[in-house]
């Protein structure tokens, strides 16, 4: 039976939302078709990469945390307000306000069902 809470399924959403564009922002840097980055090769393979790599971290928070890892729930909390914090440091525009209200719902709704994350998981018994 599931009794996981549909605001933990939307969560799971926006995590999966979340690094879907941060790989493709990766991958749009890396074929140089962002048109508002005019910037060195080698500046844009490192832009690029570090997009890609944040894609691939919330992906694999996404995945330890489907598996009830009480440390994903906290490293997930930590990844999205330091993304969150981290949008101001640049020009805020739509964009900007986009991706901050995506990175300020899964922090929502990760502390409104904190307990369901950090439940305690029954031990099962195993005998030989």
């Amino acid at each position: 039976m599931n009794n996981r809470p549909f605001s933990v399924t939307l969560t799971w959403i926006l995590i999966n939302l979340n690094a879907a564009i941060w790989l493709g922002l990766g991958i749009i840097i890396a074929i140089n078709a962002h048109p508002a980055l005019p910037v060195p090769t080698a500046l844009r393979g490192i832009l690029a990469l570090l997009s890609i790599a944040m894609g691939g971290i919330l992906v694999a928070l996404f995945v330890i945390l489907r598996k009830g890892s009480r440390i994903a729930y906290y490293l997930s909390v930590a990844f999205f307000v330091t993304v969150a914090l981290l949008t101001f440091i640049d020009d805020v525009g739509l964009v900007d306000i986009f991706v901050l209200i995506l990175n300020l719902i899964p922090i929502a709704l990760l502390i409104k069902d904190r307990t369901w994350y950090l439940k305690v998981l029954p031990h099962t018994n195993v005998s030989v």
